[in-house]
């Protein structure tokens, strides 16, 4: 097995546990993303990902930016035990690779920090 390999442990994997997340969870974002997070109870994190069609109408940029997050994710060590949902905004797409690589380590940045309330 590949050593940064995505791992379905590390992943949200149904409806009730997005539900979770969506429920009183605390946001950070930035013009390309919104993450929202909320504690797991686990010792890892667990990350989800929405690309909405009606923000990237093509499924070839859809894809690139699940990629782009996933790929993002798996370079982070130090993330705390939370459950993590990325959602992308509009025109998302039609940014390059490393603007949305770089956007994604500033915002994995601030969910390393200590957390005050940002609700």
């Amino acid at each position: 097995m590949l050593k940064n390999q995505f791992q379905k442990k590390s992943r949200l994997l149904n409806q009730h546990e997005f539900k979770t997340v969506f429920s009183g969870a605390k946001k950070a974002g930035d013009r390309f993303f919104t993450i929202l997070f909320k504690e797991n109870g686990l010792e890892h994190s667990r990350l989800g990902v929405i690309v909405a069609k009606k923000n990237s109408k093509k499924a070839v940029e859809r894809n690139r930016i699940k990629r782009l997050i996933r790929e993002s994710y798996r370079h982070q060590q130090y993330l705390q035990a939370v459950d993590i949902v990325v959602l992308s905004r509009r025109d998302t797409g039609k940014q390059s690779n490393q603007a949305l690589y770089t956007a994604l380590g500033r915002l994995w940045q601030q969910l390393e920090q200590p957390q005050k309330s940002t609700n």
